[in-house]
């Protein structure tokens, strides 16, 4: 698969929470489940893998949070044997996990809440989120004139807003949120809120469709955000968008 680059921004969903972003002449690759490897409890993928680990080609890995459709031994493992020069950056938890399969430590920055790590022309700060894992981080990305905000995994719990609205600055152009209600993350109604107080440009739902066992209908989110007049679409895994 040839990667384009003709646009400064260009984001390609790999369903679940993870994404590819084409920004600033960097790729970031976030919370990659390449894999089947949880159909051992009984999680089977609901769509094929959507693109080939050689295809990613990533500048910087990161993962939001140490569970494992966020930070999959099965595709991190190889990806990071595929691309030596791709720096990982995460989270305490994801450290601890990171260490204990032995993999090169120097190549690894953890990444905590409030942290700030930059690459090139590329900004990226871990902001909160509230999950099972007490170290989960959602991120905010700045770079080329362009500002996304990623939620991570989360609850809406009342410390996420007031942080996450003062990296707003003039306005995200993008923000890609969880909406499906389980397992420790926020439902559409909840991330409707926090699009009508963010207010970006264009809102993306993530954490779908993946697992039948953990999953919402994306149709009434996206209609109840277009209502309130921000605009909102759903992403097609493995094909990529350009803004």
């Amino acid at each position: 698969m040839e990667m384009k680059n003709k646009h400064p921004l260009e984001i390609m969903w790999l369903g679940q929470g993870g994404f590819l972003i084409h920004l600033n002449e960097k790729r970031i690759v976030i919370d990659p489940y390449l894999s089947n490897s949880l159909s051992a409890r009984g999680l089977e993928r609901l769509f094929p893998v959507p693109v080939e680990l050689e295809d990613l080609r990533p500048d910087v890995l990161i993962c939001t949070h140490d569970h494992a459709d966020h930070f999959d031994e099965q595709t991190i493992v190889p990806l990071l044997a595929l691309y030596p020069d791709c720096e990982f950056i995460a989270p305490a938890s994801v450290y601890e996990h990171y260490t204990r399969l032995g993999l090169n430590q120097d190549r690894f920055t953890v990444f905590n809440c409030g942290d700030i790590y930059t690459i090139g022309g590329l900004r990226v700060k871990a902001v909160p989120a509230f999950h099972t894992d007490k170290y989960a981080i959602g991120m905010v990305i700045s770079a080329a004139g362009k500002k996304i905000y990623i939620s991570g995994d989360t609850l809406l719990e009342e410390g996420l807003l007031p942080v996450v609205a003062a990296e707003k600055g003039s306005g995200f152009d993008l923000m890609m949120i969880c909406i499906n209600g389980k397992l420790g993350n926020m439902n559409a109604d909840e991330a409707l809120h926090v699009a009508s107080v963010l207010r970006p440009s264009l809102v993306i739902p993530m954490h779908y469709g993946l697992f039948a066992e953990n999953t919402a209908d994306p149709a009434p989110f996206v209609h109840a955000v277009i209502e309130s007049g921000v605009q909102c679409i759903t992403m097609v895994p493995g094909r990529f968008i350009e803004f």
